[in-house]
């Protein structure tokens, strides 16, 4: 018998209708259950946050250059607290959830992320494109449920109308996870906005397409109708860039006094990643070669 293909995550951007709309298709199934098995979420907090992370994986594949970023922060006033992502257009994200513990009843048969993040908050986007400063787009929050906030998110801030779909399939882990960003171009015709508008109904259930017929699959079943064009595919992963150097140019940003104060109340450091639960202890040592560094720079 043989062994059953592996379908990693990836992330598809595509040329619709001839140029008159185009389409980002995402697959996030490891990357959500990464995110699940780290952060150690209830079922409706890793659907929140897979949710999250696949639309900021689309939001870091839009970017340019590959050392810009986006920031991706919801605050919406559930149980959940805060929800931030990053991601990059290498297709490397990242994020974390405040009360990753958390969780509310399932509405029918369908867990309540709208209930979990909250609906009397703000969904903000940062961009950093290496300029002076970033670019912040923030819009107040829909219903939570992270696929419409988003798409309000494009049209208000961005001036893009777009169809945004996201699902997550939680059972003991995450089986299913991945979106699909739908967006007009500038001059679009009436017929095409139209083709895309009468095909919103077959987007709803993306991540159980995703999980019958995975990336391509899920591309030749819901967009051939309208001529897709596969441009790019991006791998999509789950990975956190923190190392101890960068951890220890953060900690000599602090300055040489603050440091001589971890020292005296604490005879040493230890910091932690909210991103991927890496615990790194300094001991008074170290912090004492910080602090020498620090003041070789300043002389």
């Amino acid at each position: 018998m043989q062994n059953e293909p592996i379908h990693m995550d990836g992330l598809l951007r595509i040329s619709l209708l001839g140029g008159e709309a185009r389409a980002f298709l995402a697959e996030t199934t490891f990357a959500a259950e990464r995110a699940r098995e780290i952060h150690s979420l209830s079922r409706t907090a890793a659907a929140a946050l897979g949710r999250t992370l696949t639309v900021t994986a689309v939001l870091g594949c839009m970017l340019k250059g590959k050392d810009e970023s986006v920031t991706v922060r919801i605050d919406g006033g559930g149980p959940a607290g805060t929800i931030l992502a990053i991601g990059k257009p290498s297709g490397d994200v990242k994020g974390f959830v405040s009360h990753p513990g958390a969780d509310v009843p399932r509405r029918g048969e369908k867990l309540d992320v709208g209930a979990l993040v909250g609906r009397e908050g703000t969904l903000t986007v940062i961009k950093d494109m290496r300029l002076k400063e970033p670019y912040v787009g923030q819009v107040p929050l829909t219903s939570g449920e992270i696929g419409e906030d988003f798409a309000m998110y494009f049209t208000s801030s961005e001036q893009t109308p777009s169809l945004v779909s996201v699902g997550v399939l939680v059972a003991d882990k995450v089986v299913s996870a991945g979106g699909l960003v739908i967006q007009m171009m500038p001059g679009a015709s009436e017929a095409a906005i139209a083709s895309v508008e009468n095909s919103a109904g077959m987007f709803m259930d993306i991540s159980r397409t995703l999980m019958q017929d995975h990336l391509e699959g899920t591309l030749e079943q819901l967009l051939t109708h309208l001529e897709p064009e596969v441009l790019e595919k991006v791998p999509v992963r789950y990975r956190c860039d923190c190392t101890r150097e960068r951890v220890e140019r953060a900690l000599m940003l602090l300055g040489p006094e603050e440091l001589k104060d971890m020292i005296r109340t604490q005879h040493g450091a230890q910091v932690d990643c909210h991103f991927c639960n890496t615990r790194r202890r300094f001991t008074q040592e170290e912090l004492e070669q910080l602090i020498a560094r620090c003041e070789q720079n300043r002389a």
